[in-house]
């Protein structure tokens, strides 16, 4: 009798959890909508993560023949993006989707369990992001040292890439605390990006060609930092450098690296800020006019539309014009987007600051003894936290 009383007080307490479980949780469906060029493809598969932006509670789903994906999820705020590569002819895609603002609480009024995502492709480009070193070290003496940013660009594809008239710049605002005010009326960001004070150019006569597998350096201060700080890096063999004589506070590079050209600036900037707690930044072409004149075009200048009375303008770059970005933001429950998703659909965070650590892609194989990194237009995905890979 005492084991049947066991047992079935076993049972109570198992079917209480279903029903606890059941009452938590509901099924959710997310439907792909793809782009008109894509409408032949194979439509599962499509990798689907959702994640809780409160506890960082995450399912990974794909979805099926009908590229729908379901999941059963616990109630909370969440977070949706989907991903996958499609070879199409000659061309490698990517397709990303995001969605923001899921509430899924048993209080919302407006909860639903079905959703459609908008994917958006892109031809995936030869030149990536490959590396950004910007949270800083310690120095001999245990302080803060953060002089040492700098930022790899790597020819990805298995053809020589230019650098010529590539352009790189940070997207405002400069750290993702707060949200951009740089949206449309329906709250999603604008197709184009908004640079914050200062862009850069690398100059034609000093435009490297890059073999397949090649990579160049461009330091914020390329001088040798280890001199300095022993767990810091050297730049004095950085290939470019984020410098310009009228810039103040950045140092005069080591003989042999190139200063960027520096296309245009906004106010009294006196460096060229990248964020310690997490940049945007993008790689991008200018199509149809120089950079010089693209930039002293009134009509590509923009003032913070939440702040119309502070005369501060940002250059608007399309987001059509990116060749790679990357979303690195504070942490995940400070994680407010900057970049659109046909840009970076996801973000990376170092939440270890000041300990030589850099947002790294990471290797998704190796053809020949050239080293491919991932590139699925998601930071999410593609990145991972290391050393800096200069580190001596």
């Amino acid at each position: 009798m005492k084991i049947y009383n066991i047992i079935v007080f076993s049972l109570l307490l198992c079917c209480t959890g279903c029903l606890k479980e059941e009452k938590e949780s509901l099924p959710v469906r997310i439907q792909m909508i793809f782009p008109e060029e894509l409408q032949q493809v194979d439509k599962s598969g499509v990798n689907v993560k959702l994640f809780n932006t409160i506890t960082g509670l995450t399912y990974n789903v794909v979805t099926d023949a009908s590229g729908v994906a379901v999941s059963n999820v616990e109630y909370g705020f969440y977070e949706a993006i989907a991903q996958k590569k499609y070879h199409v002819g000659s061309e490698v895609r990517v397709v990303n989707g995001r969605i923001e603002n899921m509430i899924l609480t048993p209080e919302n009024g407006d909860n639903k369990d079905f959703y459609s995502m908008n994917l958006i492709s892109a031809v995936l480009p030869q030149l990536v992001i490959k590396e950004i070193y910007y949270a800083g070290c310690l120095d001999d003496m245990g302080n803060n040292y953060n002089k040492d940013t700098y930022i790899s660009i790597y020819n990805n594809s298995s053809e020589e890439a230019s650098l010529d008239s590539l352009c790189i710049g940070c997207v405002n605002p400069l750290t993702s605390a707060g949200k951009s005010t740089f949206v449309k009326e329906d709250g999603s960001l604008m197709d184009q990006l908004p640079l914050a004070y200062l862009a850069w150019q690398v100059p034609s006569g000093s435009a490297k060609v890059l073999k397949p597998g090649e990579e160049v350096i461009i330091a914020i201060n390329a001088v040798n930092h280890a001199q300095r700080a022993g767990n810091s890096v050297n730049l004095a063999v950085a290939d470019y450098a984020f410098w310009d004589s009228d810039l103040t506070k950045e140092e005069v590079p080591a003989p042999g690296v190139v200063p960027l050209y520096k296309f245009w600036k906004e106010g009294t900037s006196t460096a060229f800020s990248v964020s310690q707690t997490g940049p945007a930044m993008i790689l991008f072409k200018i199509k149809g006019t120089n950079a010089a004149e693209f930039a002293g075009n009134p009509d590509n200048l923009m003032k913070d539309p939440a702040k119309p009375n502070v005369n501060t303008r940002y250059l608007m770059i399309p987001s059509d014009w990116v060749v790679d970005g990357v979303e690195c933001v504070i942490s995940q429950t400070q994680a407010n987007k900057r970049l659109t998703t046909n840009v970076d659909a996801g973000f990376i965070f170092i939440e270890n600051r000041n300990q030589g650590l850099a947002v790294v892609r990471k290797v998704e194989s190796i053809e020949g003894g050239r080293v491919v990194y991932m590139d699925t237009n998601n930071s999410s995905e593609d990145f991972e936290i290391k050393s800096a890979s200069l580190k001596q």
